[in-house]
């Protein structure tokens, strides 16, 4: 059977199938659920007794739970993976794996037998008159029916191997079996695995890592779990996400494309989505994606190797180029100079560009002029701080996902309306919870939750003062440091001082009197007028300051929350 793709062995077939179930149900998703599971691919006559040369693909499950969750659950999902993988005469079977078998194999499985009944998916299907039994008579009895069962195995034709004789030995005789190796450290627990009640090991973890050859080694697993569909969108990104969806749909019509805005308000998600999307859709098989730090790193070792040729070959030759944090560049002349370089060549082609940081890239200083001006040729969208919906929407997810016990709709809104934008606190936010009910047996109550968790719902940015808010004024509308103290009357500083009297009485605790006083030794009745009066310009959509740094006060507004959030 020619199998979609280019895939010539079994291994290729398992890999694309894998891929596809994860487009299908989500890498969060799949990393729960799919994470303990193996998938054997098996021609149809093994199963049939058919010369039918279709298909089938088992999914290995380690206890009747998984295997029933797998069923009721997962079974159209795996389908609709393998028919898009492998055919459309592929077919999905659920297999609950063999436990007491492979356990009795294991050196370690007396030592960690209480671990496996702590394990939600491993049954105990031992005898009732075991236990009472030597470990060595039973293990002795479980090796010689061991021995006769893989006696009793018809021979199979050259290439295949059955089921019951993968599940026996553990290996795949079809490849050169790999000498085993004891662990002596302790295994490494997922953050996903272990909330879903199951502990991962490393050789586990590997099976769910995407193939080498549609993600770049940069790509962390944090990047390769960002999908298209499970990001979430809201008022706050919709700007940059539709942006996102022209240049996936239309790849270098607005190029370069920079996103920038505060940290955890979803950035580097969008850019490992578009990387997916070129790769997925547009079959681009060299996209480049990277963060800032990765690209100077690899231009010093270029330099210091004399490999400039070789690295200037894979990054110019690329199909697509995507580079997360920007901001790393500032005062690194060198790399600026060969990154503007390869922008521009890949420009000169049409290759799609998207770059991403925390500040525009007029506002990030060392960043250069010509580079800057060259990121801003393109389209920049800001990336705003995550709204109140959009918080309570990813915490829903989050909470679906990791928690065993579904939350309030009640604690949802209120976590939501106290947490701070940032996507990342969310989610270690939902840690604690699920970390919580495994504690209590149930759904912790707010005390509870503020009393362990309050430094999480505190962190809500960096401190916000009388002396930051006047600093973002001034850099936002170009005016001289301490010129908002003065005692100058023009619009071009009158307005702005008024605006950031108002921000000091919106985000500060501070009172008139204490905001009059600091801009200039104001009165406080000087403070209460500049409330009102930006509040006027608000409704009548008026503009703020005068030449080219006049802006309207709602965009002035955004501009100097997001610089106040990014510091």
């Amino acid at each position: 059977m020619s199998t979609p793709h280019g895939c010539t062995d079994d291994s290729d077939v398992i890999a694309t199938f894998k891929e596809a179930l994860k487009q299908r149900v989500g890498h969060e998703r799949f990393q729960i659920w799919f994470s303990g599971v193996r998938f054997v691919l098996e021609a149809a006559d093994a199963v049939a007794g058919t010369a039918d040369p279709s298909r089938s693909i088992v999914a290995v499950a380690a206890g009747q739970f998984a295997a029933d969750r797998l069923s009721n659950h997962y079974l159209a999902a795996m389908r609709g993976a393998a028919a898009s993988a492998c055919g459309a005469s592929t077919t999905v079977r659920v297999h609950v794996e063999d436990r007491p078998t492979l356990q009795a194999e294991l050196p370690f499985a007396e030592a960690g037998a209480s671990d496996a009944t702590d394990a939600g998916d491993a049954t105990d299907a031992r005898e009732p008159d075991e236990t009472s039994r030597p470990a060595s008579s039973v293990r002795q009895e479980r090796r010689t029916a061991a021995k006769a069962a893989a006696a009793s195995v018809v021979r199979k034709p050259r290439g295949t191997q059955s089921l019951q004789a993968i599940l026996r030995d553990g290996t795949d005789s079809r490849k050169s079996p790999r000498p085993k190796r004891i662990a002596t450290s302790r295994p490494t627990v997922s953050a996903a695995g272990a909330f879903a009640g199951g502990i991962t090991s490393q050789a586990t973890k590997a099976e769910v890592k995407p193939s080498t050859t549609e993600t770049p080694h940069h790509a962390s697993n944090t990047r390769s779990e960002c999908s298209w569909e499970n990001f979430v969108g809201g008022q706050c990104n919709e700007l940059a996400r539709t942006a996102c969806k022209m240049a996936i749909e239309s790849p270098g019509l607005a190029s370069p494309l920079v996103l920038w805005g505060p940290p955890g308000s979803g950035k580097t998600h969008l850019l490992s989505a578009v990387a997916g999307k070129l790769r997925g859709l547009h079959r681009m098989r060299r996209v480049v994606y990277l963060s800032a730090e990765e690209f100077t790193n690899d231009f010093i070792k270029a330099l210091n190797g004399n490999c400039l040729p070789a690295f200037r070959s894979r990054f110019r030759d690329a199909d697509a180029l995507l580079i997360d944090d920007i901001q790393f560049f500032v005062e690194k002349k060198a790399t600026i100079r060969e990154l503007h370089h390869t922008i521009e060549m890949l420009a000169e082609v049409g290759k799609p560009l998207v770059f991403a940081g925390t500040k525009s890239p007029n506002e990030i200083n060392g960043l250069g002029g010509e580079l800057s001006g060259r990121l801003a040729s393109g389209l920049v969208c800001q990336v705003e701080s995550l709204d109140t919906q959009t918080r309570t929407q990813l915490l829903a997810r989050y909470a679906e996902e990791r928690c065993l016990i579904p939350w309030p709709d009640a604690t949802l809104q209120e976590i939501a309306s106290v947490a701070g934008g940032d996507g990342r606190l969310l989610s270690g936010i939902v840690n604690l919870v699920a970390l919580l009910q495994r504690m209590h047996g149930q759904m912790p109550s707010m005390d509870q939750i503020r009393q362990h968790g309050a430094h999480l719902l505190r962190s809500s940015g960096v401190p916000i003062t009388l002396s930051a808010i006047e600093r973002a004024v001034e850099k936002v509308f170009q005016l001289d440091s301490k010129s908002l103290q003065s005692g100058s009357q023009t619009k071009s500083i009158t307005e702005p001082r008024m605006l950031a009297m108002y921000l000091a009485r919106e985000m500060t605790s501070s009172a008139y009197s204490e905001i009059g006083g600091h801009f200039g030794g104001r009165s406080h009745s000087t403070a209460i007028l500049a409330n009102q009066r930006v509040r006027q310009w608000l409704d009548a959509g008026r503009s703020v300051g005068r030449g080219q740094a006049a802006l309207s006060t709602d965009e002035a507004i955004r501009r100097i929350e997001s610089m106040l959030k990014t510091g």
